[in-house]
């Protein structure tokens, strides 16, 4: 423990601090033996934001090495992946967030943007339709709007203006 705290004296004070210099700390720790999962996933994060999403994807496949059944930790290397135009890839990571936590709604919304990427828009659209039967959200109806748009399902859009969810469900066979 007093090795961790020694390498981590850079992040102490109220010294400034950039996120290049914190990943230079971070990697240096994930070089020492206490290596874990938060370091991997820090540097996954830090590697987001300096715009380097193949580093990212590296770190967080490291941790889930370590961590197999974090579903956050799926969802967020979904994210990467989705964010560096590797949709198709993402959607793997997405429905492995899905089968660990099935109620996990930003992980359902996330799939359904990656379908709407990849042109599955019948499937995006029922994403979208589950996360709103979890929990209403304007910003899924909007999603909504523009998957039922995308799919040419025009006569359905009544049903966002009104937010009628149960004749969605229906039309979709979602139960």
């Amino acid at each position: 423990s007093s090795g961790i705290n020694a390498e981590y004296g850079a992040l102490s004070g109220d010294v400034p601090v950039s996120a290049a210099s914190l990943r230079a700390t971070f990697t240096n720790l994930s070089r020492s033996p206490h290596n874990n999962i938060e370091i991997s996933t820090a540097l996954g994060i830090l590697s987001c934001l300096l715009d380097e999403p193949h580093v990212a994807v590296t770190h967080f496949r490291d941790a889930l090495a370590h961590s197999p059944h974090d579903f956050m930790l799926w969802n967020r290397l979904g994210a990467t992946l989705a964010n560096s135009d590797r949709s198709s890839e993402s959607v793997h990571a997405y429905r492995r967030a899905l089968s660990l936590s099935p109620g996990y709604i930003r992980a359902r919304y996330n799939l359904g943007i990656a379908c709407l990427n990849l042109r599955a828009y019948r499937e995006g659209i029922e994403h979208f339709l589950t996360c709103l039967r979890q929990q209403e959200s304007e910003a899924v109806w909007q999603t909504l709007r523009l998957a039922l748009s995308l799919d040419q399902h025009y006569d359905k859009l009544i049903h966002i203006d009104t937010r009628a969810l149960q004749p969605l469900l229906n039309a979709f066979n979602i139960v």
